[in-house]
Order: structure tokens, then C-alpha cells, then sequence
């Protein structure tokens, strides 16, 4: 494997495209487009308006000259809000237009958690507490148990929070029953923070972005080691 086209598809008020290549090994690329992102309040049904969004097809086929190994939806939310038939539709139509395996952020840190052997976490997120609940539904319907939930109830600017901020969620979100903690949402910086809060807590730290290059990478037939945290060690769960 000489190289490795990692295509992200992002929301348009994403700012942090950098943390993509913080987590990717250094035999990936990642190449970004855009979806359009709705200015205004943030809402549980914001989110779910986004599910249909027509410039999701497009973003899809311009990833399509590249020829992506594999293409990622960089939105947590988005990807959650309409459960996992709405995820499913996303993938699918992200699939068709970019012509690649496909993954999204909400699924991919199941795939992380199912890597890892884990079904048993402390989820921060910066939502709002009815976003960060249909993010908590999810996670259950796939396995995953929510022990801790903590959300900073941010309606905008979540790339924002600075990096004492974010170790100070997770830290506050986590219990000594969960076996990871997560750290939901492609706008909060956490590639700063991994190393460290895994030092500190002694269990694996899941985030959104880390987990969304990881999965992407892994779908593509990369089964190397050298990324950011614990999950970088482990590979796609057999099913």
C-alpha cells in the first residue's frame, strides 16, 4: 500500500480540518469538502434537517476523481440524530456518489468501541443534553451503554472550547465503571488532549475526529499502528 486517499466530507462551520491530519498515519492523505451547515439555533431538529441535505451527493462526487480508499461524514450529530436508518441513508448515499467504502463519525465510534472490546462508557459531548440523548440512544441500540453523560449545552463556537476545557470534560464525565470515555463531535479539539487523558484515567479516550480518520482508514485496509491513542492498536472487530 503506497498511499492512502482519505476523503472528508465536513460541514461548512467545521474549522478544524487539521485535527483529520493530526490523526492520520503518515501513509494517508485526507482531502476535505464541504456540505452547507444552516446558520441559526442549534436543535435536535436543525440536525435532523440536515439528514436530506442535496449537497451531500455532490460533496459525494467530487471526492469521486481522487479515487478516495475510503470516504468519511464528519458530523457526529448529524449522523446520529436520525438513529441508524438515518445513518444507513447517508452511508449509502455517500457511497453512490463517491464511488468508496464508506464510513461516518457516529459510526465509526461504535467500530471504535467494538475494536476495543467495549460496552461501557462516559460520554461528554458539547450539545445540548436532548442532542447529546439521541446520541446516548444510538450508542445503546448498537451495544453501548452510557454509564456518565455530561453535555456543556454550546449552541455554536464548539470549536471554541479550549484544550483545558476539554480535559476538564472528560475528566468530569468519567466514572470508574466505564471502560472508555467518548468525547463526542468533529468541532471540539481533542488532539491535544488523548495522550494525556489516557495517562490520567488509565482507559481508552474515544473522540470524534480521531475516530472518524481511524475507522476511515481501517475500511480502506490499513492495519497500521502508528496513530494517535490506544484505539490506533486495535483492528475492525470480526462479525
Amino acid at each position: 500500500m503506497n498511499s492512502l486517499r482519505i476523503g472528508i466530507i465536513y460541514p461548512s462551520d467545521g474549522t478544524l480540518d487539521r485535527e483529520f491530519w493530526h490523526f492520520a498515519p503518515s501513509i494517508a492523505t485526507i482531502h476535505v469538502t464541504r456540505v452547507r451547515f444552516p446558520e441559526g439555533p442549534v436543535s435536535a431538529e436543525m440536525y435532523r434537517s440536515q439528514i436530506n441535505e442535496p449537497d451531500l451527493e455532490q460533496a459525494a462526487e467530487a471526492l469521486r476523481p481522487i479515487s478516495p480508499a475510503a470516504v468519511a461524514y464528519a458530523c457526529t450529530s448529524v449522523s446520529f440524530i436520525g438513529g441508524h436508518a438515518g445513518d444507513r441513508s447517508l452511508l449509502e448515499r455517500i457511497s453512490h456518489g463517491a464511488k468508496a467504502p464508506t464510513t461516518s463519525t457516529s459510526s465509526a465510534i461504535v467500530a471504535a468501541c467494538e475494536a476495543l472490546g467495549i460496552t461501557k462508557i462516559a460520554l461528554g459531548a458539547p450539545y445540548h443534553a436532548e442532542v447529546t440523548e439521541e446520541f446516548v440512544r444510538y450508542l445503546g441500540e448498537a451495544g453501548v451503554v452510557s454509564l456518565s453523560t455530561r453535555s456543556l449545552e454550546l449552541g455554536a463556537k464548539i470549536g471554541d472550547v479550549e484544550a483545558a476545557a476539554v480535559m476538564q470534560l472528560a475528566k468530569e464525565t468519567d466514572v470508574p465503571e466505564a471502560e472508555a470515555v467518548v468525547l463526542a463531535c468533529t468541532a471540539l479539539q481533542t488532539q491535544s488532549a488523548i495522550t494525556l487523558l489516557e495517562r490520567v484515567l488509565n482507559k481508552p479516550v474515544i473522540t470524534a475526529n480521531q475516530a472518524t480518520v481511524w475507522h476511515a482508514c481501517r475500511i480502506a485496509g490499513y492495519r497500521g499502528s502508528d496513530g494517535v491513542g490506544r484505539l490506533w492498536g486495535a483492528q475492525l472487530a470480526q462479525k
